[in-house]
């Protein structure tokens, strides 16, 4: 988000400073006029403590300047050290709801409440990325805007089948997975609804985890292609424009980036039913609450016609809701309510 909303801010006259790792790859000092702060950051040799330490120096820092708003995306490994947020000119991303994530279960999942309240608490003012976590954070009597991510609108690239073979992968009649390869992104139904359909389906992410080798094995079938981590933009982009759908399983992160990323590029969306996806499609695409359900709306063929009006209705609510300006100008608008 940074990358997108800074530059935006630089030229409505704002200075804007950034906070990244010492050790990014890429040592700038400045970019599209937002200034780059590096700190030190022992992840690498201290594991998941070291974040910890990362964002204590980013706060110890932040708190020498003279700041007008000091904007924090996220509070998981930061709420620790909320005591020494300046409240006054705190503003906090809250992100989606990271305790019911499966992967924090336990006292994991009550350090991450304990640090949401502690969050809630510092904070002069919330963000909620989706309509639905503004319900939620509600109960902390803080004032909440609400502001969700932005996308781009991407149109097929001219050299998509080429960019696809080149690749290795199929360049019609398959579905489309991108995320997080974790439990609360149902990842599971995903790939038994792809057994129980026949359809081919390529799924975009990280299966050298644990519970990735273990989805592997437990479905080997020839009509799931893992496709790895993919980062390159444009086979992305040609993934997602020659997809017949878009298959989304996440459920508990608010407004998703990638679920954006899939409308922008005209994809017809299945998505796991929730609030969060709901208030996002819209009534576009269509929603499923298990691999039964997921199974049946593989099948559907939808015509040229339907698939062509469903595109041109989900670039047009990205360009309604979701587009970076509007975004950083009311990111704007709720910084100047601080005063």
């Amino acid at each position: 988000m940074a990358a997108q909303t800074a530059p935006l801010w630089v030229k409505a006259g704002h200075e804007v400073v950034v906070y990244t790792i010492g050790n990014h790859p890429e040592k700038i000092s400045e970019l599209n006029g937002v200034a780059i702060c590096h700190i030190f950051n022992p992840e690498k040799r201290l594991g998941l403590s070291g974040q910890f330490i990362y964002d204590l120096l980013c706060i110890l820092d932040a708190r020498t300047k003279n700041f007008d708003v000091i904007l924090q995306l996220g509070y998981t490994t930061s709420g620790i050290w909320s005591f020494l947020w300046p409240k006054h000119k705190t503003v906090t991303n809250m992100d989606g709801l990271e305790h019911q994530r499966a992967k924090y279960a336990g006292l994991l999942s009550s350090f991450l409440k304990w640090s949401e309240r502690r969050a809630a608490k510092r904070s002069k003012l919330l963000i909620a990325d989706n309509p639905e976590i503004a319900n939620y954070l509600s109960k902390y009597k803080v004032p909440i805007s609400t502001i969700a991510y932005g996308s781009e609108i991407v149109e097929e690239p001219a050299d998509a089948i080429e960019i696809l073979q080149r690749n290795h992968l199929p360049t019609d009649n398959f579905h489309l997975h991108i995320g997080r390869i974790q439990p609360d992104n149902h990842v599971f139904e995903i790939l038994d609804a792809a057994v129980n359909s026949g359809e081919t389906i390529v799924t975009v992410g990280d299966y050298t985890t644990r519970y990735g080798r273990k989805l592997k094995a437990t479905f080997p079938e020839s009509n799931i292609i893992y496709a790895g981590t993919i980062y390159d933009k444009t086979v992305l982009n040609a993934l997602r424009t020659r997809a017949t759908f878009y298959l989304h399983g996440h459920s508990v992160g608010g407004t998703n980036p990638a679920l954006l990323e899939a409308m922008g590029s005209g994809s017809i969306v299945l998505a796991h039913e929730n609030p969060f996806n709901a208030s996002v499609l819209g009534g576009l695409g269509a929603l499923w609450k298990d691999e039964d359900a997921l199974t049946r709306l593989l099948t559907q063929r939808p015509s040229e016609e339907i698939r062509s009006e469903q595109a041109r209705l989900s670039r047009e609510r990205i360009k309604a809701h979701f587009n970076w300006e509007d975004v950083a100008e009311n990111y704007l608008q709720s910084f100047a309510s601080l005063k």
